[in-house]
This record gives structure tokens, sequence and C-alpha cells, in this order.
């Protein structure tokens, strides 16, 4: 098959280097093991690649952009999977103008500033930098499912612990959502919390 298409990033300019590989696989997972890629290519300097891909009709089939574990990933961006289903397939996938947002460091910092006596209990969740959309006869699949586009992170301050810092990376210009209670019945109370480039951190303090 004949895999052709530009990746872009929220901007509108082109990528270049971005690596795009084909592969198969046995889930719903695209891996970028040696023995399931298919076919790659890298992006020019017009944010363009092309390259030829072997198919496979028993097993998933899905093109993936800056996948995480290819020798040339680019931290600063996320990676984008496009899933097509077990079957076959038309001779060629064009992906045009994609969008690759990029990603940044966020830092979540909790402190127990006043000596409070409670255990607290919370939870964040956050856009996940690995995304997953469904093709469908060479189509994205408006209707297909999505999956690992948030991604939750739950735990608890006990008594006598003062602090917590929590580093991981999201989509830049994103919004989190933390959620926190001092009990086990209680309701959560939730912030919105929007993070950028600029402001990469945010602090609760109790």
């Amino acid at each position: 098959m004949q895999v052709s298409g530009n990746i872009l990033d929220t901007q509108n300019t082109p990528l270049e280097n971005i690596n795009v590989i084909a592969s198969g696989s046995e889930s719903t997972i695209l891996n970028a093991r040696p023995e399931e890629i298919l076919g790659e290519g890298f992006t020019n300097a017009a944010g363009e690649f092309s390259f030829v891909s072997l198919d496979t009709d028993n097993s998933f089939y899905g093109i993936s952009i800056n996948h995480p574990d290819h020798e040339n990933y680019d931290l600063d961006y996320a990676t984008l999977h496009f899933l097509d289903s077990i079957g076959s397939r038309a001779n060629s996938f064009e992906l045009v103008n994609i969008n690759l947002p990029k990603t940044q460091r966020f830092e979540l910092k909790i402190e127990n500033t006043t000596g409070r006596n409670d255990t607290l209990f919370y939870r964040f969740s956050y856009p996940a930098t690995e995304l997953y959309q469904g093709l469908n006869s060479n189509s994205f699949d408006e209707n297909s499912f999505r999956f690992q586009t948030e991604t939750e992170y739950w735990n608890r301050l006990m008594p006598g612990e003062d602090e917590m810092t929590i580093v991981t990376p999201t989509l830049a210009n994103s919004n989190i959502q933390f959620k926190y209670k001092f009990s086990a019945e209680a309701v959560y109370d939730t912030i919105n919390i929007e993070i950028t480039p600029e402001n990469p951190v945010y602090e609760f303090n109790f």
C-alpha cells in the first residue's frame, strides 16, 4: 500500500523529520517492534511523507506518527495512532494536514502548610500524549472508539506527610482537572487548571 500525507503543528507549520510507521498488531495497541513494522518514513521540510507499506488482513493495521518506541521519537510532540480493523483495505492511505500537538512538562505540588491532621484524598486528570483514532476505509471514523485520550492519577496524602510532587508530560495549552476531599465519604471539590508552557506548575496548599 502507498502511505502518504503531511504533518503540521497546531499553528499549521510543517514539521520536519517526524517518524511515521505502519504496523500490524494482534491487539488494538500499536507497537514499534521490528517484526510488526510494515513500512516507515519521515517527513521532509514541507512536512510531507510517502512510503510503501506491506498489508495484513489477519490482524489490526495502523499508522503511527511520532511513535514513542521509535529511535527518532521527538519528545516535544504527541503521538498519534490511526488504527484500522482486521480485514481487507484499499491500496493506499492518505493522511492530509494532520496537526501534531506539542507536549510539555506538568508539575503538581501538594503541601500541608497548616499542619492539618486530615488525610487528603486527591485525583487529577490530564490529556494523554499518546492518542488513538479509528480509520474506516481510509477515512477517519467519527463513530469509532478513541482511547487513552486522558490519563487519571489518584492518591492520598496521609497525616504527617507534609508534601508531594508529581511530574508528568501532558499536552501543551491544555486543561487539568484537580479533585480533592478530606474524608473517604465526602464529595470531591473540583478545580480546573489551565496549563501552558509559561505556567507548567500548579501548587495546592491546605
